[in-house]
């Protein structure tokens, strides 16, 4: 028969311990990323839910639908808007105030929102997963996230997409 000395117990858990910490460890710096990523889709598809709603009135009184600067970009920046400077600024304006609402920390919301891409469809398209016959605005950023124990770097593609909603006949 085995007989049990105090103490055994011991050499397990220092064996164990170092595993168990590292386990935790992994799993906040997970869902630090993922919380991190889910806030900024939530801004980014705000900022364009909000921009995508800034139409051309003169079009709205011909029974019509048009964006604000109605001409097609493909991926443009706040740096270099081309034709689509109207609604790209005011797309920019609203994701630098959602993303100066987060609390992300080592993110510098203003560089931030100045590398989304913005893809301008007044006529409608397809882009970000999105497919739509009336006017469609669309973002992507890619922002480089480290976690908070310094485990290693993520660069999630985070895109969103919005359209004007049809307007029903009178």
């Amino acid at each position: 028969m085995h007989c049990r000395r105090s103490g055994q117990a011991l050499p397990l858990l220092a064996l164990m311990l170092p595993v168990l910490v590292l386990f935790v460890m992994v799993v906040i710096e997970l869902a630090n990323l993922w919380l991190a990523v889910a806030v900024m889709e939530d801004a980014l598809q705000q900022a364009t839910r909000s921009a995508v709603q800034q139409i051309e009135y003169a079009a709205l009184a011909r029974n019509g639908q048009a964006l604000r600067g109605n001409r097609t970009c493909q991926a443009v920046t706040i740096h270099a808007p081309s034709q689509c400077a109207d609604i790209v600024n005011v797309a920019h304006q609203f994701l630098l105030a959602n993303m100066q609402a987060t609390q992300l920390t080592g993110i510098d919301p203003a560089a931030l929102a100045a590398a989304a891409r913005w893809t301008v469809l007044p006529q409608g398209g397809a882009c970000a997963g999105v497919a739509s016959p009336t006017p469609l605005l669309c973002a992507e950023l890619q922002p480089t996230l480290r976690g908070l124990f310094g485990l290693g770097e993520v660069r999630p593609r985070i895109r969103a997409a919005d359209t004007i909603d049809r307007l029903g006949q009178p």
